[in-house]
């Protein structure tokens, strides 16, 4: 079967005369006046296919008017992409023709038209004949668009080599069919397609019948590539055929749009690999569709299926707040958190993540995108910055304020029990004796090497996890948490009080003492402000009473 519907000779004479007159109606008039048994159907023009009324202008008896789907019908079909590609080109050129088979007789071949009547009278007209295409009846296509055919068809041997050629193929590929002819469909074939066309071709040689689809480039004679869908049928057992029927469909167009956005992907792969930050597109199963490489170096591991697998190396403590912000996103909100990650028991390393919904036009969250930012050494930096803010300079004991703070924490956290007593939180407050008098008598140097001296010897003298702040210019407080109560607190401040002082600064020094109160308390409403000064009202019973030892708040 043949296609040939883009030959443009000239119209004939009968129909150039009149001035106004559509030489597309013109045609339909003539191809009605030659031959009134032609089976004819209006449609809207729309891919619908709704049917629409005949213009009365158009002379044809009501028995053949047909349903547009009922035309359809009647072609086999195989045929159907040709009055698919006919309906196409009648909407760009005004007309269009082709051969197809019917149902009823599908070895014969009769002519379907196309005429585009929709700016004068808003309908297409197709029209069927039982007979072979006049093409001189297309006025109009040499004033329209020419469209290079999309479909053809050939015939080859067993070996690949062309037997004939229908008029559509030699237009795709710009050979003349003589150089077609003969000659091996392997010769056509982009080298790097080589190996796929010989195994579907094989694959198809194996049984009879219709073989798997394939995409090949064939090679046009001015030296470009042409993408071909092709579809080989056996027919080689067929004594009326004894061949293979190829089927061609152009792809050129479809490949394109395909290589652009391979283009556009590649380049966004190249661009999110030179950003400094981790990329990922998660769908809303938990299916990583997409990461970039810097995500892989910042996570430690290669890219995973699922967004919970790449991010395995979180630590522990932060895994919830990771899986609560992804639920969150989930559900059309926006999440920024803070996390850790620990990479094959390597440092600890800290990362931003922020994580966005993506939604479709109705609003519904398809899947999220995230950025993970590794951001340690600004931690690091913060929180040395924040450790300074919070030191006092001279001794790095935590400073006044710093003090007040970590108590406060301290004691906001719920007590502990052991059995039935409930332990809290003690507070020793230290005030040197005669500090002045060293200041006086030796200068200020003196006086801060005696306040460092003080400050290394209550540090080696509290207990793991105490807390030492500097409060004052000679002013202390040890924080004491895990504290059962009164005795012990008072106990632990007298072990402080014989660890640091009684001794002398020097050999030749005199040495050097302190006052020490003590208050302790597990009230869960405690405010750390009135626990200190409570320890420092005791502090001054201590300092009045000249004793030396440590004096316990009441209460």
């Amino acid at each position: 079967m043949t296609v040939d519907d883009d030959v443009r000779p000239s119209p004939p004479a009968a129909v150039k005369t009149g001035h106004g007159v559509d030489p597309i109606e013109a045609a339909l008039r003539l191809l009605l006046q030659g031959h009134p048994g032609a089976e004819v159907a209006a449609v809207d023009g729309l891919a619908s296919l709704a049917d629409c009324p005949i213009p009365g202008w158009v002379r044809v008896s009501e028995d053949r008017i047909v349903a547009a789907r009922t035309m359809l019908e009647m072609v086999v079909p195989a045929d159907r992409v040709v009055v698919a590609r006919l309906w196409g080109q009648a909407r760009l050129r005004g007309s269009a023709v082709g051969p197809v088979r019917l149902q009823r007789q599908p070895e014969r071949a009769g002519s379907l038209y196309m005429f585009d009547l929709r700016q004068r009278h808003g309908v297409m007209i197709m029209a069927f004949l039982e007979s072979p295409a006049d093409t001189d009846l297309f006025l109009g296509t040499a004033e329209r668009p020419i469209l290079t055919p999309r479909f053809a068809r050939a015939s080859k041997d067993a070996g690949a080599v062309y037997r004939w050629v229908d008029p559509a193929l030699p237009e795709i590929l710009g050979w003349a069919p003589e150089e077609m002819i003969g000659h091996r469909t392997l010769e056509f074939i982009h080298p790097d397609d080589q190996e796929l066309g010989i195994a579907n071709w094989l694959e198809m040689l194996e049984s009879p019948g219709l073989g798997r689809r394939v995409r090949l480039r064939h090679r046009h004679r001015n030296g470009s590539w042409v993408w071909l869908e092709v579809t080989n049928c056996n027919r080689l057992s067929e004594a009326e055929h004894a061949d293979i029927l190829t089927e061609t469909v152009d792809i050129s167009e479809e490949m394109a749009v395909h290589e652009a956005l391979r283009a556009r992907e590649q380049l966004l792969a190249q661009l999110t690999d030179t950003v400094r930050v981790g990329l990922f597109h998660m769908d809303t199963s938990g299916d990583l569709l997409f990461a970039n490489r810097r995500l892989q170096e910042i996570t430690g591991s290669a890219i995973a299926t699922t967004l919970h697998e790449q991010m395995a190396a979180v630590v522990t403590e932060d895994r919830l707040a990771l899986e609560e912000a992804v639920r969150s996103v989930s559900a059309g909100a926006e999440a920024d958190i803070e996390i850790a990650i620990r990479r094959g028991g390597g440092s600890l390393r800290h990362c931003t993540l922020s994580a966005r919904p993506l939604l479709d036009d109705d609003g519904k969250v398809t899947g999220l995108t995230g950025c993970l930012d590794d951001v340690t050494a600004m931690v690091r930096a913060r929180r040395e910055l924040e450790a300074k803010a919070a030191s006092d300079v001279l001794t790095g004991c935590l400073n006044r304020e710093a003090t007040l703070t970590a108590l406060q924490e301290l004691l906001d956290r719920p007590s502990a029990r052991v059995g039935d007593q409930r332990r809290g939180t003690a507070v020793i407050f230290v005030d040197l004796d005669g500090f002045k008098q060293i200041n006086d008598e030796f200068g200020h140097a003196a006086g801060d090497a005696c306040l460092v001296i003080v400050t290394d010897r209550i540090r080696a003298t509290i207990r793991s996890g105490d807390l030492l702040g500097r409060f004052g210019g000679d002013e202390f407080i040890v924080v004491c948490p895990d504290v059962s109560g009164p005795s012990e607190a008072l106990e632990v401040a007298r072990l402080l009080g014989r660890g640091a002082f009684g001794l002398p600064l020097d050999q030749a020094g005199a040495p050097i003492r302190a006052s020490i109160g003590v208050a302790w308390t597990h009230d869960p409403w405690a405010q750390a402000d009135r626990l200190v000064q409570a320890a420092d009202t005791a502090m001054y019973e201590s300092k009045r009473a000249r004793l030396g030892e440590p004096v316990m708040a009441p209460g």
